[in-house]
């Protein structure tokens, strides 16, 4: 992975940690199964890739980087969850994220909301909130395009 995808995903994990309710955030290390979570760590937060698409443009690249968020959350003994749950915690998730759309980070122009989806009866007691986004960002090239 080039630096600048680790510097963006370091930036966005910061972010994140200002949301309180979260007991995990993986950057690195992404879980497949949303069984391979204990439960101390939940509610938990991945960021994943799904991919990239470049524009070349004379000595620079500009690359939108596609990224899922993946909240994971789940219901105990002691409680629910209920989709208005998952809005709410997604909406501090946006608002952590947006606060410094360009992350503070060199080259990064900004990040682009491009929609979510909720499942909340599928995979009882868990429950998932994707959000996805692309990372704008220029890139230098070597040698002139």
């Amino acid at each position: 992975m080039s630096t600048i995808k680790v510097n963006i995903a370091n930036a966005l994990a910061s972010a994140l940690s200002t949301v309180t309710e979260l007991k995990t955030i993986n950057t690195n290390r992404i879980l497949i199964s949303i069984h391979d979570f204990n439960d101390h760590e939940i509610p938990a937060v991945q960021l994943f890739s799904l991919g990239e698409s470049i524009v070349h443009e004379r000595g620079r690249a500009l690359r939108s980087w596609s990224m899922t968020l993946e909240l994971i959350m789940k219901s105990l003994v002691t409680g629910s969850v209920t989709q208005y749950d998952l809005w709410d915690l997604g909406r501090k998730l946006e608002q952590a994220l947006w606060l410094n759309p360009n992350l503070k980070i060199p080259g990064v122009v900004h990040l682009v909301y491009t929609g979510n989806i909720n499942d909340i009866h599928t995979m009882e007691p868990y429950y998932i909130l994707q959000q996805n986004f692309d990372v704008l960002y220029y890139d230098n090239l070597t040698g002139a395009c």
